[in-house]
């Protein structure tokens, strides 16, 4: 369940941020929120009160918030297996004009962990990732975030066109962080300027761009051949109490079972505000 500090802050939204569901698919129109003193991106929700709105569904939060100069980006989970998927695959977040599809780039932040350690993917695997005691998550969600140093840019067809370190000179900033018990994810990029930025949505304050947020298939192979090793290891220890044989013993069947989750894969049309007169 959301934390309480999470709820109220997506109550008090709904009176102020619009969405209207466009026909039956998954896209949805909003309305960004201007912001006259802009956002310090670090990972923190403070600067969201009252400017997220729940997608039950999927399991998160989102806020979109604008000046003349960056649109910012917000979400928010407690769901594990959400956060679980960005922090393992990589999470990317991909801006497309209104009516320019060839103008289309992403942001890939986090970047994927694919060289995490047998340790890791160890901790990351479902049943252990779910069932983990709150500070045991906390110590590992903050190393992981800690190693998330730079971000890339992306064509539309993901290759590669620039990779970064968070403090750059490029207008884009990217942070995560974990508070409450809720995961935040933070990204300020440049719209159409006269700055010197190399990649820019191109649209201005009353002008639409498509956000679309995507993370690929989790990849559990590594993780069932670790679990499976694990539990080979664990099965000769005669040592262990049968009561809690039998309990790791399920929790291994979940594991080595690992379910696949349906990666995100959502969008957004994104109006954005003009500054108040």
């Amino acid at each position: 369940m959301y934390s309480k500090r999470l709820i109220r802050i997506v109550v008090l939204s709904i009176a102020i941020f619009l969405f209207v569901i466009a026909g039956c698919g998954s896209v949805k129109e909003t309305i960004s929120i201007w912001s006259n003193n802009g956002i310090k991106i670090d990972g923190d929700i403070s600067d969201w009160q009252n400017s997220l709105v729940s997608i039950p569904d999927k399991k998160f939060a989102v806020g979109f918030k604008n000046d003349d100069r960056f649109i910012y980006i917000s979400l928010i989970t407690d769901d594990r297996m959400k956060i679980m998927q960005m922090l393992r695959n990589g999470f990317i977040t991909w801006f497309t004009p209104d009516g320019k599809s060839d103008k289309t780039f992403g942001v890939k932040f986090p970047m994927s962990n694919n060289d995490l350690k047998e340790e890791q993917l160890n901790n990351m695997n479902r049943e252990n990732f779910l069932l983990d005691k709150r500070d045991n998550l906390e110590k590992q969600l903050t190393q992981l975030i800690i190693q998330q140093k730079e971000l890339e840019i992306i064509n539309k067809e993901k290759f590669p066109l620039s990779l970064m370190p968070l403090a750059n000179k490029e207008g884009i900033r990217a942070k995560l962080g974990y508070t409450e018990n809720n995961f935040v994810y933070e990204l300020q990029v440049p719209l159409k300027t006269d700055e010197n930025y190399t990649y820019q949505i191109g649209t201005t304050p009353g002008g639409k761009v498509n956000i679309r947020f995507e993370t690929e298939q989790i990849d559990s192979e590594n993780i069932r051949n670790a679990m499976k090793e694990r539990s080979s290891m664990q099965r000769g220890e005669g040592d262990i109490p049968s009561a809690q044989r039998e309990g790791t013993g399920r929790m291994r069947q979940g594991s080595a079972g690992f379910q696949k989750q349906e990666p995100i894969n959502y969008s957004f049309d994104v109006i954005l505000q003009q500054q108040p007169k």
